[in-house]
């Protein structure tokens, strides 16, 4: 993959210049998009005060926008990761390097979003005195090595979406389930506490508000991540087995 980046950042160039195609602001629509959910979700929430959200204003905005940051990225990940090969179908046909490095556009991409926004959202932290300075650049290998485990699961679901359609419109509902099980917008207590824990995504959120926020204490429930270390990548390893000439196949 490494002899490749040269073509996958061409690769990645394109789609976006596809997806932006005859717009005004161009990309810039992304970080417009992303800052307008980030604000929408938090204003909402810290009007509406509902009980378990932390006391202070500047708490909860500084919790809010740290799992926000966390979440827009990985969630646009899932969604778009999903249907990049059937939108790419001619391109991969034509193409010498199979269909492979078309599932790592939507990982790029995942990752120049969250450096994008994280700057508007790392300027409000700051203001607000929450932003860890000292452990700040450590959330960029956080997102890395979630996106990498995440990869396994989507390159299975992006080949699925090739034969059934189905797919994609699925990972839109499911995706909206590992929202708002997630302690992104309410602390985790009680019985959402249960429910939270076993999300794929709490720990490393926990993790990534950790070394985002300096007034944060984090519980750690590793024991439950680490059934997924073991999954996703089983997922990843049957389906690039099962499914590569399938999916040539249907292509």
């Amino acid at each position: 993959m490494l002899k490749n980046l040269p073509i996958l950042w061409i690769l990645v160039r394109r789609d976006y210049a596809l997806q932006f195609a005859g717009s005004a602001l161009g990309i810039s629509w992304m970080l417009v998009q992303n800052l307008s959910l980030i604000l929408i979700y938090t204003i909402v929430f810290l009007f509406l005060n509902i009980k378990g959200n932390p006391d202070l204003a500047s708490d909860f905005i500084g919790y809010a926008f740290s799992g926000l940051l966390f979440w827009v990225p990985l969630q646009e990940y899932m969604i778009r990761g999903t249907s990049i090969l059937t939108e790419n179908r001619q391109l991969i046909k034509r193409s010498p390097l199979g269909p492979e490095i078309f599932l790592w556009i939507p990982f790029v991409q995942m990752l120049i979003h969250f450096l994008v926004t994280a700057v508007p959202v790392v300027i409000v932290l700051i203001a607000f005195g929450k932003l860890n300075l000292r452990l700040f650049p450590l959330t960029i290998p956080v997102m890395f090595g979630v996106g990498y485990l995440l990869s396994f699961l989507q390159g299975y679901l992006a080949r699925a979406n090739v034969i059934l359609r189905d797919i994609t419109p699925l990972i839109r509902l499911f995706s909206q389930f590992f929202f708002w099980s997630l302690p992104i917008l309410y602390l985790s207590t009680g019985f959402l506490h249960s429910i939270n824990v076993w999300n794929p995504l709490n720990f490393p959120l926990e993790l990534f508000r950790s070394v985002l926020l300096n007034d944060v204490v984090s519980v750690f429930h590793w024991k439950e991540f680490l059934p997924y270390l073991i999954l996703f990548p089983v997922i990843g390893v049957v389906c690039r087995s099962k499914f590569h000439s399938v999916i040539l196949d249907h292509l």
